[in-house]
């Protein structure tokens, strides 16, 4: 299993290595040039995001097209995905496919998704990032190497909390909590192996995101 999950995390990091940059390089479903990108990245501090969508997502499949933000200063944001790379005889080839369980923070100004990748043991992809957008940018990209289970914001966007778990097996799970500004991890734990959950003393941020993944 951990052969397998470090071969599953070198090709999510080559995988993923360009979404931030994509955004301007993509072009075509988003209809926009790269300048337009580029101008459409200048948000105002103030400005708080209103909508945001996802083209072409397939329900259920984990793959979709770019995702879209609004904020009410009317300036719009498209996150793209890096062009998918070909398989050979020699290396399989795991893109980065689709953005899943986007959230908004509660100060209408931080955005947060995971990045669905394709898996070698799965027929469908799974998350194995969490990705967190301010002010029109990237802030920070969290992974451990094993799929995201769930996720949530602490404090109106200023923490954010993330389980992290095999694709099937034991459901004991790494809970950790970091700060989203600077992306510093403050506090792990890790689930009860018997009882294939936290422990009754585990932090109640851990606690409110254990209920947060059953309730799914």
């Amino acid at each position: 299993m951990q052969i397998l999950l470090s071969v599953i995390h070198s090709n999510f990091r080559i995988a993923t290595a360009g979404i931030v940059l994509a955004t301007c390089a993509f072009v075509g479903t988003s209809g926009q040039s790269c300048e337009a990108q580029r101008k459409a990245t200048s948000t105002s501090p103030t400005a708080e995001i209103t909508s945001y969508s996802v083209e072409g997502a397939k329900e259920d499949s984990g793959y979709t097209g770019p995702l879209h933000i609004l904020y009410d200063d009317r300036t719009e944001v498209v996150q793209a995905l890096p062009s998918p790379k070909a398989s050979t005889d020699k290396d399989r080839a795991f893109n980065a496919v689709g953005f899943s369980d986007i959230q908004l923070a509660a100060d209408k100004q931080t955005l947060g998704w995971t990045i669905n990748v394709e898996n070698c043991c799965t027929s469908y992809p799974i998350p194995l990032s969490l990705v967190i957008f301010r002010h029109g940018r990237v802030l920070h990209t969290f992974a451990q190497g094993q799929m995201v289970w769930s996720w949530m914001f602490f404090l109106g966007g200023k923490r954010i909390a993330v389980v992290f778990g095999p694709t099937h097996g034991p459901e004991i799970g790494d809970y950790r909590l970091y700060d989203v500004q600077t992306g510093k991890l403050i506090s792990e734990i890790s689930g009860d192996e018997a009882t294939q959950a936290l422990k009754p003393d585990a932090p109640e941020w851990a606690q409110l995101l254990q209920e947060h993944l059953h309730n799914k």
